[in-house]
């Protein structure tokens, strides 16, 4: 199909519904969180989270928000860039992308997130192209969505 920047959004916009974006929030904070268990065991204080932060954390994740600055909100911002908001300015765009990234792919030891080829076919990875890139950069996705249609 020949993509239009319009029609590209509009195709987003049916596939990125509040369901897919609350469930996909929710596989990465189940991600995030096994790893927070994991490096708390690494430095054997595995019972070093309070019972009251277990509480708040499961609520974080069953209601896919969490206040502050932090990576839901990062994760709403460029989900909202693929549904065709416009970008206020590529700076907050960057940060945002960065702490995503940083928050997935980053581990101690190396100055720079290694991400695999399979993220950018997630929702979540989608997202973050047309932030970074572009919604033209995902053509070839919404070409081989059309085609399984």
């Amino acid at each position: 199909m020949s993509w239009t920047k319009e029609a590209a959004f509009l195709k987003l916009q049916e596939i990125y519904t509040d369901k897919v974006m609350q469930d996909e929030k929710r596989r990465i904070f189940q991600q995030v969180y096994r790893h927070l268990y994991e490096h708390l065991e690494d430095l054997a204080v595995k019972s070093g989270l309070k019972e009251e932060t277990k509480k708040q954390l499961k609520l974080f994740k069953e209601y896919t928000f969490m206040p502050g600055d932090n990576l839901f909100q990062s994760m709403r911002y460029v989900f909202l860039i693929a549904r065709g908001e416009k970008e206020t300015d590529p700076a907050v765009t960057q940060s945002h992308l960065k702490r995503i990234y940083r928050s997935l792919f980053q581990p101690a030891g190396l100055k720079n997130p290694y991400i695999p080829d399979s993220f950018w076919t997630t929702p979540l990875g989608v997202a973050c192209t047309v932030a970074e890139k572009g919604v033209e950069a995902v053509y070839p996705i919404l070409d081989e969505i059309e085609l399984d249609l």
